[in-house]
């Protein structure tokens, strides 16, 4: 299958190739048999009547259309059930081949609950790794989504978002990518109704001659509703990033507010690091605010470090390390916490 994913809302000069990704030859061979660990009662598997592919999402609807074939694990939180111990979705490969997996969240009215999804392989493995999670935050719902991509160089990965959030509901997402070759992610919430809101919190780390594309769009359509995107990244050896962060104020979202910010540190003369920081206005009343910091290490900051005996390889193994720990130490799991510290000190 040939792919159109990441797309922006708004295409800006096609010179800059920067508008959309192309990718080819995708082909899927199953949904990879997921362990998963649902707390209690209070989230059961059932599905819904909820059209799914109305819901939009970070790469797209070509992600759609090459997992129609597969079946979705679904999650249904009750009315007013508050749940801090969160569901565990795991997948770990076994064996050589591409799978995609499906997931379906269904919160209702005033509901919390949250969801960590590990994604690892076991020696000598390869693949494909598509993931797709959706979201349906009815009014008041609260929903925490959390993933650790930990693959192999051997895989590529396509991992997608998306949600839409009713009146005073919100979606929340951690997603740290450290592993994989190809690395397409992407997250769109739609902020259909007032005073709903979004958070995503990204970190990633490329390394060798990994390719990592995102895209994650707040799209603001309520009154007074909330975005909020913090990425972090490093940037080593001949790694590729392209980040593009939307933020869209539809008509009818007055009093909305959204802010993007970008922090990335690059290891090295040979890295290539692209950012599109996008705000759309067809509204008056918004406040929207973007800023992107990126550069290598300060000279004083080296300087101190070597003055007691630590290189500038390990400087910034240090400094690097500690910007992943920052958004592992979000994850509400201590299992999975240690699995990313222990992946992320051997690289």
């Amino acid at each position: 299958m040939e792919m159109t994913i990441n797309k922006l809302p708004a295409p800006t000069w096609n010179r800059l190739g920067m508008n959309e990704s192309r990718i080819s030859n995708i082909t899927i061979d199953a949904a990879w048999k997921a362990q998963i660990q649902v707390p209690n009662a209070a989230i059961t598997r059932e599905n819904t009547e909820i059209d799914w592919n109305s819901l939009n999402s970070g790469l797209g609807q070509d992600m759609d259309v090459l997992g129609a074939s597969i079946e979705a694990d679904s999650f249904h939180v009750e009315n007013n059930r508050h749940r801090n111990e969160p569901v565990v979705y795991r997948l770990q490969y076994r064996d050589t081949h591409n799978y995609y997996n499906k997931v379906q969240i269904y919160a209702e009215e005033n509901s919390e609950s949250s969801y960590i999804f590990t994604t690892t392989n076991e020696s000598g493995c390869a693949g494909l790794s598509a993931l797709q999670v959706k979201v349906y935050a009815k009014k008041g719902a609260k929903v925490r989504l959390y993933f650790a991509q930990l693959l192999d160089k051997s895989y590529d990965i396509l991992h997608d978002v998306g949600g839409f959030c009713e009146e005073d509901a919100s979606v929340e997402t951690v997603y740290i990518s450290l592993g994989g070759n190809r690395v397409y992610a992407g997250g769109l919430i739609d902020l259909q109704g007032q005073r709903s809101g979004m958070d995503a919190k990204i970190g990633y780390l490329g390394r060798d001659d990994q390719h990592i594309d995102m895209n994650y769009v707040a799209r603001h359509q309520g009154a007074k509703t909330e975005s909020n995107m913090e990425i972090s990244g490093i940037l080593r050896d001949q790694a590729f990033k392209l980040f593009r962060g939307t933020i869209d104020f539809l008509h009818g979202s007055s009093g909305a507010v959204g802010n993007e910010k970008e922090d990335v540190l690059l290891i090295g003369d040979d890295v290539v690091n692209q950012t599109i920081p996008l705000i759309l206005c067809a509204e008056e009343d918004v406040e929207g605010n973007h800023g992107a910091t990126i550069g290598k290490l300060d000279e004083s900051i080296l300087f101190y470090l070597g003055s007691r005996g630590i290189s500038k390889e390990e400087a910034e193994r240090i400094i690097a390390k500690a910007k992943i720990d920052a958004l592992c130490s979000l994850i509400p799991d201590e299992a999975v916490r240690k699995e990313v510290e222990v992946y992320h000190g051997g690289l």
